[in-house]
């Protein structure tokens, strides 16, 4: 799902991810709405407890250019804030 992440959170190993959608399909519907105000935040959440999960974040984290010479996890998952991206549909939760 194409994002613009506006914000990362980290709680008790838990990775989340605020984002607005910026797929092409959301662009094309709130121009038609002509609302700005009505962008919904989408949150994507990565349990780095589970050996599956981190490995996903791992790698998607080492894709992003952006984040290639950062020294710690944390300036890695900073340096992704404000950039447009792809995250997997499956870790977005729901509400």
């Amino acid at each position: 799902m194409d994002v613009e992440i506006l914000s990362v959170e980290i709680k008790k190993g838990i990775v989340y991810f605020y984002c607005n959608d910026v797929s092409d399909e959301n662009l094309r519907r709130m121009e038609r709405m002509r609302d700005d105000a009505a962008e919904e935040e989408l949150v994507f959440s990565f349990d780095t407890h589970n050996p599956k999960v981190f490995k996903t974040l791992r790698a998607w984290l080492h894709n992003q250019k952006i984040a290639k010479g950062s020294a710690t996890w944390g300036e890695a998952l900073q340096s992704v804030v404000g950039t447009i991206t792809v995250l997997p549909k499956k870790y977005r939760e729901w509400n």
